[in-house]
C-alpha cells in the first residue's frame, strides 16, 4: 500500500466527508483537538495557507487516512491484510498510522513540528532555495546520480552552499534540492563535462525538503519519537525511504526517521525490493493524487494496470475502489 502521497487543495475531502459522515466527521473532531484551526483550512482554504509546509503535512496525513477509514469501515476493507506499507517522505509516516505503528494524534503533532522545523530553516535561508526534478532516458539515473555525487564532493561547490539529491524516483527521474545556484552550478558542470544533458524541471514545493538546509526537523523528530509509544507489530511491514527496503525491528525504525527529513528518498529501490525480493504484483496508493503510483505504474512490470489508485474525491469512486479492492 502506497500511502500519503499528492497535494492537498481547499475542498478535496468535502465529498468524502458528505458522502461517509459517520467515518469522516470523528477523524476530523479529532484533528480539532490535536491541531485546532487546520479543518477550515481543509475545507475552505485559502489554498496559500494550506499549502504551507506546517499545514500541507498534516493536511494530507488526515486525508489520506480518511480514505483508508472509509475503506475500512464503510466498505469492509481490512488494512491489515496488505503485505506492506510504504509512502514517499511524509508518506512514510501515513504508513506508520496505517499500519498501527503509531497513533493519528501522534503523527499529527509530528508532521506538525516537522513541517514547523522546516518552514523556519527555508525562511532563515538568505538565497534562493528549491527543489528539481531531473529527467534522462531510461537507466541513465544510476550514472546522473554519481555525477551529482562527485559534484557535490568537489570544490565547486561552496562552502556555504546545500545542494542534495533529495529523491531517486525512477529509472529516468531524481530530484534534487537545495540552493538553486548550487543546482544551476551542478547542472552546468554535468552538461559541460560529464556529456549528459537532464530535462530540469522546477517543483512547486514551499521547502528544500531532504537537503542540509532543513536539518534541524532532524532533531524535532528524534526528540518526539523518544516520548511516542510504537507498536512494533507491523514494524517489518514498513518500507524504509532511505534503506529501500522494509525494516527489520523498532530500533532501526526509530533511529532512521528522523534522519530521513535530509537523506535522500530511495523510491526506485523501493518498488524495485518489493517486486523483485516480497514478490509484489498488485499496487494500492491512498491519498490525494497519484504522483507516487504513477512512479511506480512506469517502474513496475505490470505497468500501470497493477496499480489502483484511490484518490477518495466521492462516493462513486470510492465504491469502485472497494469493488476493485475485492476484487485483489
Amino acid at each position: 500500500m502506497i500511502l500519503g502521497q499528492g497535494s492537498q487543495k481547499p475542498g478535496m475531502l468535502t465529498p468524502l466527508t458528505k458522502a461517509f459522515p459517520r467515518t469522516v466527521i470523528p477523524l476530523l473532531d479529532q484533528l480539532d483537538l490535536v491541531l485546532p484551526g487546520l479543518r477550515p483550512l481543509l475545507f475552505d482554504g485559502p489554498s496559500t495557507y494550506l499549502t504551507e509546509t506546517p499545514n500541507a503535512q498534516p493536511a494530507i496525513l488526515i486525508s489520506s487516512i480518511a480514505i483508508l477509514r472509509v475503506l475500512e469501515k464503510d466498505f469492509g476493507i481490512d488494512p491489515t491484510k496488505f503485505d506492506y506499507f510504504f509512502g514517499h517522505s511524509l508518506g512514510e509516516f501515513t504508513a506508520l498510522v496505517a499500519a498501527g505503528i503509531i497513533s493519528l494524534k501522534d503523527a499529527l503533532l509530528l508532521v506538525r513540528q516537522r513541517g514547523m522545523s522546516m518552514a523556519v530553516a527555508t525562511a532563515n535561508c538568505e538565497s534562493e532555495v528549491g527543489m528539481f526534478a531531473l529527467i534522462v532516458e531510461e537507466g541513465q539515473v544510476e550514472n546522473l546520480e554519481q555525477q551529482i555525487k562527485e559534484f557535490i564532493d568537489s570544490e565547486a561547490l561552496g562552502e556555504d552552499e546545500f545542494l542534495s539529491i533529495a529523491n531517486v524516483n525512477s529509472s529516468t527521474q531524481l530530484v534534487v534540492s537545495g540552493h538553486v545556484s548550487a543546482i544551476m552550478n551542478c547542472l552546468g558542470q554535468i552538461r559541460k563535462f560529464k556529456g549528459n544533458d537532464p530535462r530540469a524541471v522546477k517543483l512547486n514545493v514551499s521547502a528544500p525538503f531532504h537537503s542540509g538546509i532543513v536539518a534541524p526537523a532532524v532533531s524535532v523528530v528524534r526528540r518526539m519519537l523518544q516520548g511516542m509509544d510504537m507498536n512494533e507489530g507491523n514494524v517489518k511491514k514498513i518500507v524504509s525511504n532511505i534503506r529501500g527496503r522494509p525494516y527489520g525491528h523498532l530500533i532501526e525504525m526509530r533511529e532512521s526517521l528522523p534522519r530521513q527529513c535530509v537523506e535522500t528518498v530511495r523510491w526506485k529501490d523501493s518498488v524495485e525490493w518489493l517486486e523483485k525480493n516480497c514478490g509484489v504484483e498488485r499496487w494500492v496508493g491512498i491519498g490525494p493524487g497519484r504522483v507516487q503510483t504513477n512512479l511506480v505504474g512506469r517502474e513496475v512490470k505490470g505497468g500501470k494496470a497493477s496499480v489502483l489508485a484511490v484518490e477518495g474525491m466521492d462516493a462513486e469512486g470510492m465504491e469502485d475502489a472497494a469493488n476493485a479492492l475485492r476484487d485483489l
